[in-house]
């Protein structure tokens, strides 16, 4: 899952008052004590005493709003689970921006309990929802750690599934076209001139000019692209006469021309390789887990006794994509 602010206080004060720490806040806000407790020389006497505490001692008391008290272990972490951009962005500028921003969340959510916003129905059904998220999560977390993939079960997949694995090194050419209605300096080629044009680079690279020298020949900026550097893939991750043209084609051949609406593209197969089960043992453990993750999902929600309502969940009419299919994202293999 590109953030630019003017300064790191606005980075972080943007990702707080956006929501970036709702599943974390409840972790690391302390309960409030009464007022009259809190200006008590009791009261007075053990901020004195947790100030003079050790700088690396957990239970120190680093920041109070009003009348919240945070201390270290509940800022550690909170920074522990910011997103790593702003993790970095604390460790290169320092903690200050931070605390001065979630400062001000804690200072704006008191103001809030003490406008009764909390009452509002629309903010309690959002805190309610915020809080099933974040135990959604820790239960999938939870779930996760449950379920392991011994070597057995990686080595049996593997030898099943050899030719999942399969690579190619492919070099890879693309020659814009020109609009039906683009105007005369717009950047492309006509058809027959994109297909002459990756005739002409075939032909070169087959008479053994050096690749650097047919990419310095050809390249055009925005017009035609010369891949000097073969690039690894796997079956799936091209075009589909493309992917089928790397996995059939010897080495060194090339595929026909694909037309796409934008550009003809055509690839150069430069080698095949095939990865030892320990250069793919853990792509293997992660994909065998997340299937053991989605079958205990389906076994959890097959058992849940689930309804809804077939007229209020009806599928919109056409081949349409909510974006929301189910989750979590399982990979490409097995």
């Amino acid at each position: 899952m590109n953030i630019h602010f003017s300064r790191p206080a606005d980075m972080v004060l943007k990702a707080i008052l956006a929501g970036a720490l709702s599943g974390v806040v409840c972790f690391a806000q302390t309960s409030p004590v009464p007022a009259s407790k809190a200006r008590s020389p009791q009261a007075n006497s053990s901020r004195n005493h947790a100030a003079a505490e050790s700088a690396s001692s957990p239970q120190k008391i680093v920041m109070t709003v009003g009348n919240v008290k945070v201390t270290q272990a509940q800022m550690d972490f909170l920074i522990q689970n910011l997103s790593p951009q702003l993790r970095q962005a604390v460790a290169t500028h320092g903690r200050g921006a931070l605390g001065q921003e979630y400062s001000l969340m804690l200072l704006l959510s008191q103001k809030a309990v003490s406008d009764h916003l909390d009452a509002s129905p629309d903010l309690q059904r959002e805190i309610a929802l915020q809080r099933r998220q974040t135990l959604a999560q820790a239960e999938y977390r939870n779930l996760a750690r449950q379920l392991k993939v011994n070597p057995d079960e990686i080595s049996t997949y593997y030898a099943a599934h050899k030719g999942d694995f399969e690579e190619a090194s492919v070099r890879e050419f693309v020659v814009r076209k020109k609009s039906e209605n683009a105007k005369p300096d717009d950047p492309g080629l006509s058809s027959q001139e994109a297909k002459a044009r990756l005739d002409s680079i075939q032909k070169a690279i087959a008479q053994g000019t050096d690749i650097a020298q047919v990419a310095k020949q050809f390249d055009v900026p925005n017009v035609v692209m010369v891949e000097p550097e073969p690039r690894t893939v796997r079956r799936g991750q091209l075009l589909p006469a493309l992917d089928k043209a790397a996995f059939e084609l010897k080495d060194n051949q090339f595929s026909d021309p694909v037309d796409t609406p934008q550009a003809l593209v055509e690839l150069q197969v430069v080698a095949h390789q095939r990865p030892e089960l320990k250069d793919v043992s853990s792509e293997i453990e992660n994909s065998l887990r997340q299937h053991k993750i989605q079958a205990a999902l389906d076994d959890l929600k097959a058992k849940a006794n689930i309804w809804m309502d077939p007229d209020y969940f009806k599928s919109p009419s056409g081949p349409q994509s909510s974006g929301l299919e189910s989750a979590p994202h399982t990979p490409a293999h097995p």
